[in-house]
C-alpha cells in the first residue's frame, strides 16, 4: 500500500452529510466534532508523517483521536506507517499492543501507484459499492509530547494484494500489499480489547478480492516522494 488515502462526505437520505456509518455510536457532542472534522479533511490526502482520525475503544467506549500516521521505534532506523499482519503476533512490538490497540482509520479511498513504460500513473482505489473503508490499525501513544502534534500514533495492516492490487502495486519495498479492510459486522469485535485471542482476532482479518475494488487512473501529475 502506498502512502496516501482521503475522505468524501457520505450523503444520506434525509439529506445530511455524515462520515462514517461505524461512528454514530459516539455521544452526541463526539459526533458533532467528527462532522465537523470531515468536512474540514474532505479532498484532503493523508500521508505519513501527517495526521488522520483514529477510532478506538476505551472503557467500553467508542473513542475518536486525531493521530500521526507512523512510528519510529528504538529499534527501526526509520518510520513504519503500515505493518504485515503476516508478522504482528511474531513481533516483540507489534505483538504486545496487537491484542488490546487495535484501532480503524476511515477512508473513502486510497491511492497507489503504478509503474507504466517508465513513469508511474496514480490509480485510486475504492470500494466498488462506494461504502467507506475501514482500515485495520495499531495505535499507540508516544513517550514524548511534542508541543502542537497528537500523543496518539498508528499504523495500518497490509495483507498480500489481490490479482488487481498486485497489478497495480508493482514496485517498491511493499510491492503487491494492500490495506486491511474490517467487515462492519466485526468493528465492534475489532476495536473491543478484551478480545485477546489470537485466533479469533485473526478471523477479523479477510481478504477482498479485485471484484470488491475499483482502480482509476488519474491525471498524471508529480509525484510527492
Amino acid at each position: 500500500m502506498c502512502g496516501r488515502f482521503g475522505y468524501t462526505l457520505i450523503n444520506l437520505k434525509d439529506g445530511t452529510q455524515k462520515w462514517i456509518r461505524l461512528v454514530q455510536e459516539l455521544s452526541e457532542p463526539e459526533l458533532n466534532k467528527v462532522d465537523a472534522l470531515f468536512r474540514i479533511l474532505e479532498n484532503k490526502e493523508a500521508h505519513p508523517g501527517g495526521t488522520a482520525p483514529i477510532i478506538y475503544q476505551s472503557n467500553q467506549e467508542l473513542q475518536i483521536a486525531d493521530a500521526i500516521w507512523g512510528v519510529k521505534p528504538d529499534w527501526s532506523p526509520k518510520v513504519i506507517f503500515n505493518t504485515r499482519v503476516e508478522k504482528l503476533f511474531h513481533s516483540s512490538f507489534w505483538g504486545k499492543i496487537a491484542f488490546t490497540q487495535r484501532c480503524l482509520i476511515p477512508a473513502s479511498y486510497f491511492f497507489e501507484w503504478k509503474s507504466e513504460s517508465g513513469t508511474k500513473v496514480r490509480y485510486r482505489i475504492e470500494n466498488a459499492d462506494h461504502r467507506p473503508f475501514s482500515f485495520a490499525g495499531i495505535w499507540g501513544k508516544s513517550e514524548t509530547k511534542t508541543v502542537g502534534q497528537p500523543s496518539f500514533w498508528f499504523t495500518i495492516l497490509t495483507q498480500e494484494g489481490n490479482s488487481l492490487m498486485k497489478e497495480i502495486h508493482n514496485t517498491g519495498g511493499n510491492q503487491g500489499r494492500q490495506p486491511v479492510q474490517i467487515e462492519d459486522s466485526d468493528v465492534e469485535s475489532w476495536l473491543d480489547p478484551r478480545l485477546t485471542n489470537q485466533l479469533k482476532i485473526e478471523k477479523l482479518i479477510t481478504h477482498y478480492e479485485s471484484e470488491s475494488i475499483h482502480a482509476i487512473a488519474e491525471p498524471e501529475q508529480p509525484l510527492l516522494f
